[in-house]
């Protein structure tokens, strides 16, 4: 079952977000394998609960051809290197936005058979994924990083 992708809806992308119990219940686990069925069917590299108008902070992505599940998800280091590339998003079609962030990525959450990884590194187009949907957990959208865009 797809999902419907919250798009151009501020308030639903912003809202607050709560973590969830580990282990993920059964409702739950259905719902992340709705969200990846969504992500795929969408062509998308990665798809929050926010943008599905759910507040928890789980998200899913595809890095390196395999689908990951990112569950209370928090981001503990930042390299100071950073690099600049243009991103897109579900939740704003047809609006692309150039992003500066962190080259790579250290990254504490649980998996969805409730496995825990400790600062675990993930870096280029790994990395900036897992932060344009951690973003999406945080109520930040790529369009707060440009002065102006254009929908297009």
């Amino acid at each position: 079952m797809s999902l419907n992708i919250v798009t151009f809806d501020e308030e639903a992308l912003r809202q607050e977000t709560h973590e969830v119990e580990v282990p993920l219940t059964g409702e739950l686990k259905l719902f992340v394998a709705h969200m990846i069925q969504t992500m795929v069917t969408a062509e998308g590299l990665g798809l929050a609960a926010p943008q599905v108008n759910r507040p928890e902070r789980i998200f899913v992505a595809e890095l390196n051809e395999q689908y990951h599940v990112f569950v209370n998800p928090t981001i503990v280091e930042f390299s100071d290197s950073c690099g600049t590339e243009e991103e897109a998003c579900l939740s704003l079609p047809g609006v692309t936005v150039v992003v500066r962030r962190p080259k790579f990525i250290r990254i504490s959450y649980y998996d969805v058979s409730g496995t825990f990884y400790k600062r675990k590194k993930f870096k280029r187009m790994d990395a900036r994924v897992i932060q344009h949907e951690f973003d999406h957990l945080e109520g930040k959208l790529i369009s707060d990083y440009a002065s102006s865009y254009e929908v297009g």
